[in-house]
């Protein structure tokens, strides 16, 4: 007996390997069923605990980054890709601090996930950018620049809030059941890290209008909340290593100014840091640009919190101010 599937020229197989993908797409596309969790996939660690805490038991997050990586060198996996396939959102820094993004979402070929689709959250919507060069100065002899801006921008705790905000809007677009409950976890975020701000700027009172290096341009945000100020970078230009001349003339210029603190991020060159501060008479501090970079720095607020304190207990031994 001829069956209906053979009469219309397609394999009974076929048909319902049609249906079942069919069917797999309108899933996608429905908003979250009552019960059912969120299905986050972030880029790296410090959204994705700030996506947590909107999200407060809604939501389950991966991490595609560990914490102590390099954001803007990561290379993707295949594991990614398969993670991108079976999120419901993907959230990300947006503007050009994640270059491998692109060519992740276009691998995992959904329509949701690419930029402008219901399922693509770019955080950086609504932050007032740092070092916006202008369109004239861009060049490759400067470095690796961004063209946006500086993208670090979630080292400023009170960016924060508005990430969390942007989170909230997302969550709540796939999930309008429980849109009350993200506002009010996004309103709690809110006063905390403004709590802590306050708090941290008192602390770190001692060191207001101290000058210090950084290896990469990472910490403008965090320098500016924290009344901290930039002598020069340990890297010529960014994302170009220093050479010997580099470094001995920069350890000069720290001694003439007085100079005591070199900040280095986890994924930068420590011993370069540490052979310049020798040099200055100074001290190199390694601190946590993301969640889970160092141990111990296991959410948003721990990060400053640990940042902070290590520059305090830095200055004091490097002989400054405690």
């Amino acid at each position: 007996m001829t069956s209906r599937a053979s009469l219309l020229g397609e394999p009974v197989s076929g048909l319902v390997k049609g249906r079942t993908l069919l069917l797999g797409l309108l899933l996608t596309w429905l908003p979250i069923g009552a019960g059912a969790e969120i299905r986050v996939v972030t880029t790296n660690t410090t959204l994705a605990d700030l996506a947590r805490q909107v999200g407060e038991g809604r939501v389950r997050v991966e991490s595609l980054m560990r914490g102590p990586e390099n954001a803007h060198n990561v290379i993707p996996k295949p594991s990614f890709v398969v993670k991108l396939r079976k999120a419901d959102l993907f959230v990300h820094l947006g503007l050009d601090a994640e270059p491998w993004v692109p060519n992740l979402v276009r691998a995992a070929r959904r329509e949701r996930m690419l930029p402008g689709g219901e399922g693509n959250v770019d955080v950086s919507r609504g932050i007032a950018l740092l070092e916006v060069p202008s369109a004239g100065a861009l060049s490759r002899a400067m470095g690796d620049i961004h063209v946006y801006g500086n993208t670090h921008y979630a080292l400023d705790p009170l960016n924060g809030s508005i990430i969390a905000g942007n989170l909230a809007e997302a969550f709540s677009r796939v999930d309008p059941t429980n849109a009350a409950l993200y506002e009010e976890q996004t309103r709690k975020l809110e006063r905390s890290l403004r709590e802590l701000t306050d708090s941290l700027q008192e602390r770190i009172e001692p060191l207001r209008g101290s000058r210090v290096v950084v290896y990469h341009r990472t910490w403008p945000y965090f320098l500016k909340r924290f009344s901290l100020e930039k002598l020069a970078e340990v890297e010529p230009k960014p994302g170009i290593a220093p050479g010997p001349r580099h470094i001995a003339d920069l350890a000069e210029r720290m001694k003439r100014s007085g100079i005591g603190l070199v900040l280095v991020e986890t994924y930068s060159n420590r011993k370069i840091a540490e052979r310049l501060a020798d040099l200055a008479e100074a001290r190199s501090v390694v601190l946590a640009q993301e969640v889970k970079a160092l141990p111990g720095v296991e959410s948003y607020q721990a990060l400053f919190r640990h940042n902070v304190e290590a520059l305090l207990a830095a200055s004091s031994e490097s002989g400054g101010t405690p």
